[in-house]
């Protein structure tokens, strides 16, 4: 399953262990965790919360993200600042671990919005290049709710496949 369709994602191992999904879990699930930041992408409400999960030593920010509604918004991500505690958010590029068994499958689009790749990476992690595609989240009524904990990174694309070859193969979060 490990596949890569550049310029827009790359499927990597998962890297996350059972102790840290299920801190993750329990956080996730605290009322009022998450707010909607209009695309039906909800974003963790306190980052701070949860940046003692990055073991990577590297600069990027932790972030979960939630979607429980089917049609989230075509969409490039933008760096910007959490509006609860101020957190910078990098969004040019997330490494992606979904924390529920539905990951819900991510879209690609090209500038016309026509799509042009889909990736579904379930038991995987994903290299997704957020700030320079137009992407959204294929859910449907029918699908659980799909949270993911990503790292997030100011970084290009292909700088952040850089940095995973050379620093985050066979680490684990």
């Amino acid at each position: 399953m490990l596949h890569n369709c550049d310029p827009y994602y790359r499927v990597i191992p998962y890297a996350i262990t059972d102790s840290t999904k299920q801190d993750l879990l329990e956080i996730a699930h605290a009322p009022g965790a998450f707010v909607d930041i209009s695309y039906k992408i909800s974003f963790f409400k306190l980052p701070s919360k949860l940046q003692r999960f990055n073991n990577t030593g590297l600069d990027c920010v932790c972030q979960l993200l939630r979607v429980n509604e089917p049609d989230s918004v075509i969409h490039k991500d933008r760096n910007r600042h959490n509006e609860y505690e101020g957190t910078y958010m990098p969004r040019q590029t997330v490494i992606s671990f979904p924390l529920t068994d539905n990951s819900g499958e991510t879209c690609f689009y090209d500038e016309q919005k026509n799509i042009v790749a889909k990736v579904d990476y379930n038991g995987y992690g994903a290299i997704l290049n957020t700030g320079e595609q137009f992407h959204n989240v294929n859910f449907s009524i029918h699908n659980n709710t799909r949270i993911v904990f990503q790292l997030c990174f100011e970084n290009m694309y292909h700088e952040v496949i850089d940095i995973y070859n050379e620093k985050l193969v066979g680490t684990m979060i």
